[in-house]
């Protein structure tokens, strides 16, 4: 039987499959992480860019204090980050320099696990990313195999790309990740023996499934048995749906075919109790069991782009479309070169297919995100492209001047252009996020240092809780009144 350790996604993947990334805020963070860091987990996956944006963007909140009040929370437990390597925020390229600045700062604030993993299997990149990792401190590097069905996406060519990584002493070992939930059972067997034959120094020893087929808590099984250790699930309410295997029932479901697993469920289910009110609280949905659907395995959309897509096309009047649109993505992808349908290319396939529905003639106009998809930006396709849409694509206006692109500017001119005396942490974000998101976060968070709502209130809680400072709060409105003391409440008539 297996010694098995466990991987918690809830704050990262659970929140970007079930609450659209947006859910998980700092004071999250705060609340439960306390919780998981007693639960004995082997890592916490924290964050990738799209959780660093998304605290800008929409919480106006300052991403590097997400990170320190985790890492205050649950200092004994190893944090983690997801990158592919070429994108970090933006959904273009994203400059080395850049992208070494941000793994400097996250191994500074106190992430020292990173998981790598290049959708279009561009392994000489993944590579190049795991040194990058390295030189900025972190002690884990976990490079990755992206599952995916395609013609050409066989045993012998996952067998292929993961040997062209067991030579890169940066990476420490490789795990599969499964983000659009293809996996089964059957498929595991045959597939990580293939796999594990190509390589000598590093050890396929970890899996990552979703639960989009309904299928992970049994293929999360499987991979136990086949000795696969590293195993990744979430807690209610951001377990099943989209989202991964929920972690209390794997444990149980773990412990009664055998395999050891080392958690406290008590903290478990004291997190989760967390999550749940949360959600219950701010109206965020909870993650259901999914239904088998075959179907899905032709299209293999992630829930998240066909809801988006679907609202998109409803505010334009032209819902009835979707069933089309669904359909032609399976073409494009197809033309495309078999990409990997995830983050960014499940939006580029699907935005493009939408442009062949609705304007009626097939890559009549192309999306610049294809086009640059088309001349390797993102790597090599793992397919051969269509002939004529790759003429069609090197023939558009984005194509012809793509070499009059500026150089990346260095770091010195970055601080030259926002100011001398910017921290590391906020001239990144101001050099790859719009001003007015950047310059509102930084004026809520010296609203804050300055003693805004928030200090203010945290402040009251921390002195209606010291029993050396006996203190009383009470407000009324109407017929009711409210009084605190010492940390007691009481709801009176007067």
């Amino acid at each position: 039987m297996t010694d098995i350790r466990l991987v918690d996604v809830s704050l990262r993947d659970g929140n970007q499959s079930l609450w659209g990334a947006v859910g998980v805020k700092t004071r999250t963070m705060e609340r439960v992480c306390p919780a998981l860091g007693r639960v004995g987990y082997h890592a916490l996956e924290l964050l990738s860019s799209t959780q660093v944006a998304v605290a800008v963007r929409f919480h106006r909140e300052d991403p590097w204090a997400r990170i320190d009040a985790a890492r205050r929370a649950a200092p004994h437990t190893t944090l983690g980050f997801l990158t592919t390597g070429k994108r970090f925020i933006s959904f273009s390229r994203t400059p080395a320099n850049l992208f070494q600045l941000a793994f400097d700062l996250l191994r500074r604030h106190g992430v020292t696990r990173m998981w790598i993993i290049d959708p279009m299997h561009d392994m000489a990149s993944a590579r190049e990313t795991a040194r990058m990792a390295k030189r900025a401190g972190f002690d884990d590097v976990v490079a990755g195999i992206c599952y995916t069905i395609s013609p050409v996406h066989t045993d012998d060519y996952f067998a292929d790309r993961v040997a062209e990584l067991d030579d890169c002493e940066a990476i420490d070992s490789v795990y599969l990740k499964d983000p659009a939930g293809l996996l089964t059972p059957s498929r595991l067997e045959t597939l990580v023996p293939h796999m594990r034959q190509r390589l000598k120094r590093l050890r396929l020893d970890e899996l990552h499934t979703h639960c989009n087929t309904g299928l992970a808590p049994i293929t999360l099984l499987s991979a136990a048995d086949l000795g696969i250790g590293t195993l990744h699930c979430a807690l209610p309410p951001l377990a099943n749906g989209s989202s991964h295997a929920s972690a209390p029932k794997l444990v149980a479901n773990l412990r009664a075919r055998g395999h050891r697993v080392d958690v406290d469920l008590a903290a478990m289910e004291e997190a989760s109790a967390i999550l749940t009110r949360e959600a219950k609280l701010r109206r965020l949905p909870s993650g259901t069991l999914q239904e088998y659907d075959e179907g899905y395995y032709r299209h293999t959309l992630p829930g998240g782009v066909i809801s988006t897509t679907r609202r998109q096309l409803a505010e334009m009047g032209k819902a009835d479309l979707m069933p089309a649109v669904i359909e032609e993505s399976v073409r494009v992808r197809s033309d495309l070169g078999w990409p990997i349908v995830m983050t960014p290319f499940a939006q580029y396939i699907v935005t493009q297919a939408a442009l062949n529905v609705i304007g009626g003639e097939r890559y009549r106009q192309l999306s610049d995100e294809v086009v640059d998809m088309l001349m390797g930006d993102w790597g090599p396709m793992p397919g051969p492209v269509d002939g004529n849409l790759l003429d069609r694509a090197h023939d558009t206006p984005r194509a012809r001047n793509r070499h009059q692109d500026p150089a990346a500017p260095s770091l010195d001119e970055l601080r030259a252009r926002f100011g001398r005396g910017i921290s590391d942490e906020d001239l990144l974000l101001r050099a790859l996020m719009p001003a007015e998101q950047v310059g509102a976060m930084v004026d809520e968070r010296e609203r804050r240092r300055a003693g805004g709502d928030g200090a203010s209130l945290k402040a009251l809680a921390e002195a209606l809780s010291d029993p050396q400072r006996p203190m009383s709060v009470s407000f009324s409105r109407g017929d009711t009144s409210f009084f605190l003391r010492g940390g007691r409440s009481a709801r009176e008539a007067s």
